[in-house]
């Protein structure tokens, strides 16, 4: 007996819908098609040399419109522009399923202002498709940026393209 396995991208689909999580840190307004933060997120070093931070809400970014229907979904990329000024990093990138963040946090410190977040669910430690609401407006990813850890900044945050796309496998059918 042959197993045919057919995997297909789907296409890059952005979000729809988006909330702020938190209501005490620095919040986003949209302007021309770009998400900015309303006052500059910042470090600065105390008496201490300790950096005392001032950052930007984190998002949840929903409704990306993926059709899944009986397929499972073995990868997920996330494509990231945020004008970044060397001063603006990653502090989680991870799932949302709905409810909460689930997997591990893809954060990269040292990305690039356009960078691609991708692996297989293993590698998002994601342990099972089937309970990811993939295909409703539920499904999404949750983004909170922060000051560099290192140097004090002080910058506004322009997410300027979120896009995501899911990696499908067709279900298995003997020959």
């Amino acid at each position: 007996m042959k197993i045919n396995i057919l995997m297909t991208w789907t296409n890059w689909k952005s979000p729809r819908q988006q909330a702020y999580v938190e209501d005490d840190e620095i919040q986003f307004a949209q302007k021309s098609g770009t998400l900015s933060t309303l006052k500059p997120v910042s470090s600065r070093a105390n008496f201490f040399g300790e950096l005392v931070t001032s950052e930007s809400t984190a998002i949840v970014f929903t409704d990306f419109g993926f059709d899944v229907g009986e397929k499972t979904v073995q990868e997920i990329e996330l494509y990231l522009h945020v004008s970044r000024l060397g001063r603006t990093q990653d502090k989680t990138i991870k799932i949302w399923n709905g409810e909460r963040i689930i997997g591990k946090n893809q954060a990269n410190l040292e990305a690039e202002d356009k960078n691609t977040y991708s692996g297989t669910l293993k590698v998002w430690e994601v342990n099972t498709a089937k309970n990811i609401p993939y295909g409703t407006d539920k499904f999404g990813i949750y983004i909170d940026l922060q000051p560099h850890t290192e140097y004090p900044s002080s910058v506004i945050v322009y997410l300027r393209d979120i896009k995501m796309r899911l990696k499908l496998q067709d279900p298995i059918q003997p020959e």
